[in-house]
């Protein structure tokens, strides 16, 4: 009995840590969106990152043998 309320106390402290953390994620979000500079760097490394994943995984497919000659968003199109 000790441990499954160890476990719900635990858990609650764990909520409360998310919350806390969301809040300041979001208010930070806000201070970005107000700030065009910040924002619009913000998208351009968003689309450099982007970028990086879609080359990686079509490395990992290829190497999978899973992938044709090109990704298209998250399809494997085959082109003959």
């Amino acid at each position: 009995m000790a441990k499954a309320r160890e476990t719900i106390d635990q858990e609650k402290q764990e909520a409360e840590w998310r919350a806390e953390r969301d809040a300041k994620t979001l208010a930070e979000a806000n201070v970005i969106l107000q700030d065009n500079k910040r924002l619009k760097a913000a998208k351009r490394a968003a689309n450099q990152l982007a970028k990086d994943v879609a080359d990686e995984l079509a490395g990992l497919l290829r190497v999978a043998g899973k992938l044709g000659d090109k990704v298209e968003g998250m399809k494997i199109i085959n082109e003959d």
